[in-house]
C-alpha cells in the first residue's frame, strides 16, 4: 500500500474545484438520513465542549470554518470491502468516541468525510448531539457510570450579555449545560462573571438552547420567540438569534471539494495529505488509519479500531490503563525488525504479518498483564508499561500466553520476570528514548530463547551500559530518599507495598512521624535529635507509608508511638504491614534510630524485591 501512496505523489489527480456550498442545516439533515459516513481511516471525535463552543463563537464572528473535502462513494466493491462508521451523536466521556459501524453491503450512494469530521461532527454536536462529562463533586472519589455523575449536557448561548474582554477573544457566551438545568437558570435570570474589578458579580441571563434554531422555519419565528420571551428585539438578543437563524440556516458555510474516484488507496493518500497540517494527526493515529483501510474481515469480524479498542478494555480488566500507541509498538516489536514508528514501517508486509498473528498477538499482551498483576504488581507500580513488552515478545517467542499463567507452572519464569520487572522500574530504565533500547532487550530476549527468561543475559548484555541492571546498596540508599513532593515517592511506596489494595482503597501516602511535629518540636532540650538530619529525612520514604483513607483519617496528626499503640490493640500485625521495625523506640526523640532501622529494613525489602532472597 505505502509504494501505490508515493506514486501517487508522481500521479495526484484531485479536483481543485469547489462544489457549491451547502447550510450548515443542510449538512445536519445529511447527517441525520444517513448521506454522511466516515471511513475506517477516520480518527476517533476528540474535540472537547471548549473548542466546540470555540467553533460556533467563530462562525457568529464570520470567520471561515475552513474546507471539507468529501468521497463520493458509489463502487459496489469498496461499499461491501472497508468499513465506515454513523457520526457521533452522543459523546459520553467514560465511553469516549466510538462510533457505530454502518453496514454499507448493498447500500445507497452516500459521502464518506475526509477531510473536516472533527468540524462537522462538533456543529451536529452543538446542534442535535449532547455532550456527557463529570459532573465534578468537591471531595468526591468515586464516579460511577451513570447519568447521575456523568449528566448529557447541550449546547446552550446566552442572548442577554456579549463576552467582555475575554482572553480568547470570544464574543458570544455558548456553553455545554447539563439539559434542562437551563430552566433553573431562566427562572433566576442571573450568571456569574467577571467584573470589570475582577470581581465575579451577577448579571442577567438567558439561555437559549442552540439546536432550537433548527426548527425556526422562517424568520418571523426567530422574531415570535423573542417577542414570547420578551426580549429586544433590536438590541443584542435580536441581533443575535437572527444571526444565529442565518447562519444555520440560510448561509451557505459549508465549501467542499469533492473526489469521486473509487480508489481506497488513493483516498487515504488524500486523508494523509490533509492531516498534514493544522492540528495534526498522532502518528500513532496515522498508522491506526492505514491498518484500518487494509483490514478486511478475512482474520476477524471487527475492524482494527474495534480490536484494539477490545484489548485495551480487557487489560483495564486487570487493572492497567495502556493505549493504542502501546498496542501498536508491542505488534511491531512482535513481527517487525524496525519498530520505528515511521510510515515505512507499516507498509502491506508488516500489517499482514500483524492481522494473521494478531490472535496471538493479542493473547500474549493479556497474558503478560494477567501474569504482572498476579505478581502484584497494579496500575501505579507499573508505571513504564513499555516494561511489559519484552515479557510479551518473551511469551510470544515461546508460545507461553496460554500456559504462564497456569497455579505452579512456570514458577522459574515467573520470579525471574517479577525480578527484571522490579529492576528495570527502580532503575527508571524506560525513561528517556526507548525504541533502541527495546531492540537490545528483543535482540538478547532472540538469542537466548530457549529455557527460562533470560534476566541473567540481560543482565550481562547491558553491563557498563547507561542502562545497567545492576542495583548495589548506593542505589537503594537514594530510591529510599525520594522525597514526598516527587512523583517518584508513590511509585517506591507501591512497590514496597504490593499488596495494598489500590483498586478498592483510595491510597493515601502518609508521614509515619507527622510533620507538624517537626515544626513544633523544641530540639534544644533533646540532645538525641538535630534538625538538619531531621530536615533530610523527614520526608524521605525512610518517613513515609502508605494508608487507606479511612486509616489516614484514623492517624490524623496522631504521634506515630500512640497511634501504632492504639491500632496494635486490635491489629497485632500494623508493624509488618506498614514495614516498621519491630523493637525500635517509636517516640519522636528517637527518630534518628527509628530512620537508621528503618532503612535497614527497606534495603532488604528491596534486595527481596530484586534479588527474590
Amino acid at each position: 500500500m505505502y509504494s501505490k501512496l508515493i506514486d501517487y505523489k508522481k500521479n495526484k489527480q484531485m479536483s481543485n474545484e469547489l462544489e457549491k456550498a451547502l447550510t450548515i442545516k443542510a449538512a445536519i439533515d445529511h447527517i441525520d438520513h444517513g448521506d454522511y459516513l466516515l471511513p475506517s481511516i477516520q480518527r476517533r471525535f476528540v474535540w472537547s465542549t471548549r473548542q466546540i463552543e470555540f467553533l460556533f463563537d467563530s462562525i457568529m464572528q464570520g470567520y471561515p470554518i475552513n474546507t471539507f473535502m468529501f468521497w463520493s462513494v458509489t463502487d459496489q466493491n469498496i461499499k461491501s470491502q472497508f468499513r465506515f462508521y454513523d457520526f457521533l451523536k452522543k459523546y459520553v466521556e467514560y465511553r469516549g468516541g466510538n462510533n457505530e459501524e454502518r453496514a454499507t453491503i448493498g447500500y445507497k450512494d452516500f459521502y464518506a468525510i475526509i477531510d473536516g469530521q472533527q468540524r462537522l461532527n462538533s456543529l451536529y454536536m452543538g446542534l442535535k448531539g449532547s455532550y456527557a462529562f463529570k459532573q465534578y463533586v468537591y471531595r468526591k472519589k468515586n464516579y460511577h457510570e451513570d447519568e447521575k455523575n456523568y449528566p448529557s449536557r447541550k449546547l446552550y448561548l446566552d442572548l442577554l450579555n456579549p463576552l467582555d474582554n475575554d482572553e480568547d477573544k470570544k464574543v458570544y457566551d455558548f456553553r455545554f449545560l447539563i439539559h434542562n438545568n437551563d430552566q433553573r437558570e431562566n427562572e433566576n435570570k442571573i450568571k456569574q462573571v467577571e467584573g470589570a474589578t475582577g470581581n465575579d458579580v451577577e448579571v442577567l441571563c438567558h439561555w437559549f438552547e442552540v439546536g432550537k434554531i433548527l426548527g425556526f422555519t422562517k424568520l418571523a419565528d426567530v422574531v415570535k420567540y423573542l417577542t414570547d420571551e420578551k426580549l429586544d428585539v433590536s438590541g443584542f438578543p435580536g441581533e443575535t438569534l437572527i444571526k444565529l437563524y442565518s447562519l444555520i440556516n440560510d448561509k451557505p458555510l459549508i465549501n467542499y471539494y469533492l473526489e469521486k474516484e473509487q480508489d481506497f488507496d488513493k483516498i487515504l493518500y488524500e486523508f494523509i495529505r490533509t492531516n498534514s497540517g493544522g492540528t495534526k494527526l498522532s502518528f500513532a493515529d496515522l498508522l491506526m488509519s492505514i491498518i484500518s483501510a487494509s483490514w478486511d474481515q478475512e482474520y476477524s469480524s471487527k475492524g482494527a479500531r474495534e480490536e484494539i479498542d477490545s484489548v485495551i478494555r480487557e487489560i483495564r480488566e486487570f487493572g492497567f490503563e495502556v493505549d493504542q500507541d502501546f498496542i501498536l509498538k508491542t505488534s511491531l516489536v512482535l513481527v517487525s525488525g524496525d519498530i520505528r514508528f515511521v510510515l515505512n514501517n507499516f507498509g502491506a508486509n508488516t500489517i499482514n504479518k500483524i492481522k494473521i498473528n494478531w490472535g496471538r498477538i493479542t493473547n500474549c499482551i493479556k497474558s503478560a498483564f494477567e501474569l504482572a498483576k498476579s505478581l502484584s504488581f497494579n496500575n501505579y507500580s507499573l508505571r513504564a508499561k513499555n516494561a511489559v513488552i519484552p515479557v510479551i515478545y518473551y511469551l510470544y517467542l515461546n508460545n507461553l500466553e496460554s500456559q504462564i499463567n497456569k497455579e505452579n507452572k512456570h514458577n522459574e519464569n515467573k520470579e525471574l520476570i517479577r525480578k527484571y520487572l522490579h529492576i528495570i522500574l527502580l532503575n527508571k530504565l524506560f525513561s528517556g528514548s526507548t525504541d533502541g533500547f527495546l531492540l537490545r532487550l528483543k535482540k538478547i530476549i532472540t538469542e537466548n530463547v530457549s529455557g527460562a527468561f533470560p534476566l541473567s543475559f540481560i543482565k550481562e548484555g547491558f553491563k557498563g551500559s547507561n542502562k545497567n541492571f545492576h542495583i548495589d546498596d548506593e542505589r537503594i540508599s537514594t530510591i529510599l530518599r525520594t522525597t514526598y513532593d516527587n512523583m517518584d515517592s508513590f511509585y517506591v511506596l507501591s512497590l514496597l507495598f504490593p499488596k495494598f489494595n489500590f483498586e478498592f482503597k483510595n491510597p493515601n501516602i502518609d508521614h509515619l512521624h507527622p510533620i507538624q511535629a517537626f515544626a513544633s518540636y523544641n530540639y534544644e532540650n533533646c540532645t538525641e535529635l538535630n534538625i538538619d538530619y531531621c530536615n533530610e529525612y523527614k520526608n524521605s520514604v525512610l518517613n513515609l507509608t502508605i494508608l487507606s483513607e479511612e486509616q489516614n483519617k484514623s492517624k490524623n496528626k496522631s504521634a506515630l508511638k500512640g497511634w501504632i499503640e492504639q491500632q496494635e490493640k486490635f491489629n497485632a500485625g500494623i508493624r509488618e504491614q506498614l514495614l516498621i521495625p519491630q523493637n525500635v523506640d517509636l517516640s519522636f526523640n528517637q527518630f534518628g534510630n527509628f530512620i537508621q532501622q528503618r532503612e535497614v529494613l527497606l534495603t532488604n525489602r528491596i534486595k527481596e524485591i530484586v534479588e527474590g532472597n
